[in-house]
């Protein structure tokens, strides 16, 4: 009976890093997302600056360095969601141990559990700054419209 309820509570604690795993998971599928988009608009810049007249390239030459820099943040973010999920399932082979051969490394645990949580909020800041670059680069873009009208 003892060795069901062991693992009852296994199960129990392995649900958390789980459920971040798969919460942090969607974040990740944002993020490329959001990489893969600047990405393409960086190659219709390019393009678009091998054909435009030189007036124009001032505008484009400074939204493609706005597009390089959202592709490293958003790269640094990316790096830090993986490193939380990657911490994240370190921690139920841990939990496994524990239960298994009765040994306390719970300091382990919150040692991955904090450094995970640290590692989210690492990509947060990222992604934020990846927001603030995409309306300056939407500013060039609408400014050179409304200078028109």
């Amino acid at each position: 009976m003892q060795n069901s309820e062991q693992f009852i509570l296994f199960l129990q604690s392995s649900i958390t890093p789980v459920a971040l795993i798969s919460g942090v998971g969607l974040l990740l599928l944002t993020l490329t997302n959001r990489l893969a988009r600047t990405i393409d608009r960086s190659r219709k810049l390019i393009l678009m600056l091998e054909k435009e007249e030189p007036a124009n390239k001032n505008r484009l030459t400074n939204e493609l360095a706005i597009m390089y820099k959202r592709s490293r943040f958003l790269r640094n973010s990316i790096g830090s969601i993986v490193v939380s999920m990657f911490l994240n399932a370190l921690i139920i082979p841990l939990l496994f141990f524990m239960s298994l051969y009765n040994v306390d490394l719970r300091l382990g645990g919150y040692a991955l559990f904090f450094t995970s949580i640290v590692s989210i909020v690492v990509g947060l800041v990222y992604l934020m700054r990846d927001i603030t670059l995409t309306l300056k680069a939407l500013k060039l873009d609408v400014s050179e419209l409304l200078e028109r009208k």
